[in-house]
Parts: structure tokens; C-alpha cells; sequence
């Protein structure tokens, strides 16, 4: 193999584009190189995945494990212990334990059942506008709308108390983490959480009622599908994951949309259309997807990946939300046209790990952005766009304020 020289590596995570925009070494690297070796802030190697069929393929591929990365001397994107460490984190499985546990919670978040919570949903986006209304101008729509509702919305699914909203935000905050706090603040926030959920567990085991939290106590305690602590951290995940990418997606989604005041001038028009909302969120999922960063794997065999030699070992990181800006698939993809036909993304994944709240996390963006549209109708940026600053060294990517008038 040719020796890769370190100062002919970019450096991974990208710099973020202006205006929120995605990175732009992802056009430079998807025309020229879309598999490309990039180093890691552990100072480890992996190859970057940028195109669209190429992080598809990655995806589908089972020999880039998600499990391997608890071996020993595999590469890491960040130096220390880390939450993707723990091997009951159902985002660190594979294979069988990975499916089993996938089933277990797959019921709580079909099309179906999301649809079920739409009445609940609304009355959250509702009571958070009325909030907004109340409240002082201009208003911040991160911190006081798309930072709440899918925090209510997952509290609400698995019962837990309305008290720890603001804990779970923290704890969230610091797992989520790749340079943003250190390696002793994860740890903490991972023993935080898991305390939490430990003494919610006994809780609802003492009160049973009708959440998923429940139905996986029943799994565990009557069917003994789950061991206690795949339990705990499954219900870490879901608190974790079931609110935190929602979150960004909804923020960065009514961003960009008031930034582009004709395509906010166009929803509010159809807003009562939900096939037109639906193919909304699409475009703005691909357009402004929750993150910049994708999750690394590690290669359990000589492969190839979009015509690269991936030797077993290496890190593989398909960054999914580079691929919706893919030429070959959309056409201008740099320009956000809520009406387009060719929208093409993987903002929830693909293959196995494809994300299981896709549903739900899809009917909460709908809901959310219909709501603000509705009701606020002349809801635009309060300072100009490039004044916007946004959250860096996580996981997912959010600005730090959004403030809005109407």
C-alpha cells in the first residue's frame, strides 16, 4: 500500500460550511474522491465515505462492524473512554443481539403507532407556540421550540418524569460529544443517565403503565428477552437518540427554511396539505440534515469501498448527510426547492442500523415546522442569517440561538 503521508490528510470532522451549510470539502471530495483517508482528533486513520451510492454500499455491508470497535487497537474517532465503548449500546451491535434488540422496540415506532401520537404531538407543538406568543421578542426557536419538543414527545413514550427534562439534555449533550467536553464529563453523563434509568426502572416496575418502558420491563422481567443492563442501556439509547438528532434536524430544518423566505412563503401557503409538509421535511432533510458526522466502523475483511482497497482493520466513517447533495442523484442540490421530485437522502441510515424512530422523528418534523407555519405565518430570522452561530465538537449540529420575530 501507498504510506499515507499525515500532512496529506484533511482533518476529521470538516469544517462546517457558512450559513450553516453543509462542509465544503464534501463537493470537493464527492467530484474528485468520494472514499477518501482523512484523520481522526485520536489521531487515528479512516477512510471518509461522501457519495451517495458509495455510502450506501458502506452501509449495506456487513463486514464494516460497528461491534468492532470495542477491539483492541481499533481505531477511534476521539481519544479516551467513550460511550460507543459500552457493548450493550445498541448503536455499538451487530449480528443477532443487535436484531433481537431492534425487535423489541421496531413496535413502539411504526408508521402506524407514530401516527397514533399525532393528537399528543400537536398539543405539545401547540402549548410550545403558545409559550413562544407569550413570551418576550424575539423569541429563541431553538432553545424554546425545536429544543423541546422532541424531549417532551420521547418523556412522554417511555414515561419518564417531566422534572429530569433538563438533566437528560445535559447528559445528552455530553454523550453526543466528540470534542465538545471531555472524556471525564461522558463519563459522568453516562453514569448520570444509567443512575437515572436505574431508579426509573424500579419505579414503573413498582407502577406499571402504559409506555414502552414498561412493555420492556415486561420483555425483560416475564419473557427474558433482554438482560438488565441491555435494559438499561437501551433505555439510555432511547432517551439519547430518540430525542437528540430530532432536535438539530427541526432547528437546522426552520433555519434554513426562514433563510430561504420564498420556500417559508411556499409552505405557508399548502400548510394544510400533509403530503406537501411531508415532502417538505424531505427536501429539508436532505438539504439540512441533523449532523455532518458519520459513525465510524471498522472492516472486519479485506473489501472494497467505491473502488477503494479498505484493508481489514481500517476505519470506514459513510457520512450519510453528505450524501444528499450527490449530483448524480439531485439536480442544483446546493438549492433548497421544497417542491423538487428528485429528493434523495440516507438522513436516517441504511441497512441495519438504519434509524428505528424514523417515523416518529418525521411526523415530529412535520408536525413542528406545520405548526410554526400556521400560527406564525410572518415568522422570520430576527438577525441576519450569517449572524447565526452554531454548536461544534458534537455529533449533531444545531445553532447555538435562533432568534425569530413575527
Amino acid at each position: 500500500m501507498t504510506e499515507i503521508v499525515e500532512e496529506d490528510l484533511d482533518s476529521y470532522p470538516f469544517p462546517l460550511g457558512p450559513l450553516g451549510e453543509p462542509p465544503e470539502r464534501f463537493s470537493e471530495l464527492r467530484a474528485q474522491c468520494p472514499v477518501v483517508r482523512v484523520r481522526m482528533p485520536s489521531g487515528d486513520t479512516a477512510w471518509a465515505v461522501t457519495g451517495y451510492d458509495e455510502v450506501v454500499a458502506a452501509l449495506s455491508d456487513s463486514r464494516l462492524s460497528r461491534a468492532a470497535l470495542r477491539e483492541p487497537g481499533a481505531p477511534r474517532v476521539i481519544k479516551g473512554p467513550d460511550f460507543g465503548d459500552n457493548p450493550f449500546n445498541l448503536l455499538s451491535q451487530d449480528g443477532a443481539d443487535h436484531r433481537r434488540l431492534r425487535r423489541l422496540i421496531s413496535p413502539a415506532f411504526t408508521p402506524k403507532r407514530a401516527e397514533q401520537k399525532r393528537p399528543r404531538i400537536q398539543e405539545i407543538a401547540d402549548e410550545l407556540v403558545d409559550a413562544l406568543e407569550a413570551g418576550p421578542r424575539p423569541a429563541d426557536l431553538h432553545h424554546d421550540f425545536a429544543a423541546l419538543l422532541p424531549i417532551w414527545v420521547i418523556t412522554d413514550l417511555l414515561g419518564a418524569s417531566r422534572e429530569r427534562r433538563a438533566d437528560i439534555q445535559r447528559w445528552t449533550d455530553h454523550l453526543v460529544s466528540i470534542t465538545a467536553h471531555t472524556a471525564d464529563e461522558r463519563l459522568r453523563a453516562r453514569d448520570e443517565s444509567a443512575a437515572y434509568v436505574v431508579s426509573l426502572l424500579a419505579e414503573r416496575r413498582g407502577a406499571p403503565g402504559e409506555d414502552l418502558l414498561s412493555d420492556l420491563i415486561t420483555a425483560r422481567d416475564d419473557g427474558d428477552r433482554l438482560s438488565e443492563q441491555e435494559l438499561v442501556w437501551l433505555t439510555v439509547n432511547l432517551l439519547v437518540a430518540g430525542h437528540d438528532t430530532t432536535v438539530s434536524a427541526l432547528s437546522r430544518a426552520t433555519y434554513q427554511i426562514l433563510r430561504h423566505q420564498d420556500q417559508w412563503a411556499s409552505l405557508v401557503a399548502r400548510v394544510d396539505d400533509r403530503e406537501v409538509v411531508r415532502h417538505a421535511v424531505d427536501e429539508l432533510l436532505r438539504y439540512a440534515p441533523p449532523s455532518e458526522i458519520g459513525f465510524l466502523r471498522i472492516a472486519t475483511d479485506d473489501l472494497e469501498v467505491g473502488g477503494v482497497a479498505v484493508r481489514k482493520g481500517e476505519g470506514v466513517i459513510p457520512i450519510m448527510h453528505a450524501a444528499g447533495r450527490d449530483t448524480r442523484h439531485v439536480h442544483d442540490p446546493d438549492r433548497l426547492d421544497l417542491f423538487r421530485e428528485d429528493v434523495k437522502h440516507v438522513a436516517f441510515g441504511h441497512g441495519s442500523h438504519f434509524c428505528p424512530g424514523a417515523g416518529l422523528a418525521r411526523l415530529e418534523l412535520e408536525i413542528g415546522l406545520a405548526t410554526l407555519a400556521r400560527r406564525l405565518p410572518e415568522l422570520q430570522l430576527a438577525v441576519p442569517p450569517d449572524d447565526v452561530e452554531w454548536s461544534s465538537g458534537l455529533l449533531t449540529l444545531r445553532p447555538k440561538t435562533l432568534p425569530a420575530r413575527w
